[in-house]
């Protein structure tokens, strides 16, 4: 005989019931208790919210920079020209004599800006021939390569050379093989130059503060001979700008060791560089960094 449940037993638990997954998000969402003349208001699902970024006050202060540089020379021009009518109220020949100088100076001025943004503008260049000579299509690379050759002033007798290769990967090696075996051969030499004058002018500078202006001035201008090596011309502005590059360019940096590693070693074995080194460890450290800079510089400048 079967015992059923006694009085002071637990009572026995329900069973438990498999609950199906909540489905997904449908195509369209729906506000809780908010009502409209057809229903429960609708809106788009999204996936994710939207990446909503604040501002940062730098374009207000490029905004505020670019308000009083065209405010000043506005000014500038009014009182110019104020000036030049003032001439001509004088007399006649005075005020076309002011008119054209003011003219000339400004034809210098407007030559020497263009100069200079033509420098700024030089490493969109240098990135739209990387791109045209790391492309497949072999006609795009020899224009790029053609128009390469002619900034750095090779002859017809390398460009036909490179003219005639079989396709795009062949024409990245001969440039390699050529041109810019010569490049890095003059980029070595330039170094070399910084190098040696780095550690003479920091051993024999009577102020510690003076050598970070010296490093700091022949950086720049080492910076500017390999654009100008590489077939660029870069103004003052344009050498700022390639050596911010070159610093934040951790590649560039890399391959600098590598190549300066077996560099250094030929500048400080020389008797004048064993000699200065022997004097102040520093001094030394910066002509590596001048070693290091010349090739980084070349990295960046390198078309391919």
């Amino acid at each position: 005989m079967s015992e059923g449940p006694r009085f002071l037993d637990e009572p026995a638990r329900p069973p438990l019931a498999v609950q199906p997954p909540p489905a997904g998000p449908g195509e369209r969402g729906w506000v809780e208790g908010v009502q409209g003349r057809e229903g429960p208001l609708t809106h788009a699902a999204v996936d994710a919210l939207a990446d909503a970024r604040v501002p940062g006050p730098q374009g207000a202060l490029a905004l505020g920079a670019l308000a009083l540089l065209v405010l000043i020379l506005g000014v500038a021009a009014l009182d110019l020209a104020g000036f030049v009518a003032r001439q001509f109220a004088v007399a006649t020949w005075l005020g076309v004599l002011t008119l054209a100088l003011v003219l000339g100076a400004g034809g210098v001025l407007a030559g020497a800006i263009w100069r200079e943004w033509r420098g700024y503008a030089a490493l969109e260049r240098v990135d739209r021939l990387r791109e045209g000579l790391q492309s497949q299509d072999a006609a795009r690379a020899r224009a790029a390569a053609e128009q390469w050759l002619l900034s750095i002033g090779e002859g017809p007798a390398a460009r036909e050379v490179m003219a005639g290769a079989a396709d795009a990967a062949t024409l990245r090696a001969l440039l390699r093989a050529g041109p810019l075996t010569r490049l890095d051969q003059d980029t070595a030499a330039a170094g070399r130059a910084a190098a040696f004058q780095v550690l003479a002018a920091t051993v024999v500078s009577p102020w510690p503060g003076m050598d970070g202006l010296i490093v700091a001035w022949r950086g720049l201008r080492l910076v500017g001979q390999v654009a100008r090596i590489h077939g660029m011309r870069p103004g003052t502005l344009g050498t700022l700008r390639l050596f911010r590059r070159v610093i934040l360019d951790a590649a560039s940096v890399a391959a600098a060791d590598i190549a300066v590693t077996a560099l250094t070693e030929a500048v400080f074995n020389a008797p004048l560089g064993a000699a200065l080194a022997g004097q102040a460890t520093g001094s030394a450290i910066a002509a590596r960094r001048m070693l290091r800079l010349g090739f980084a510089t070349a990295q960046v400048c390198r078309p391919v």
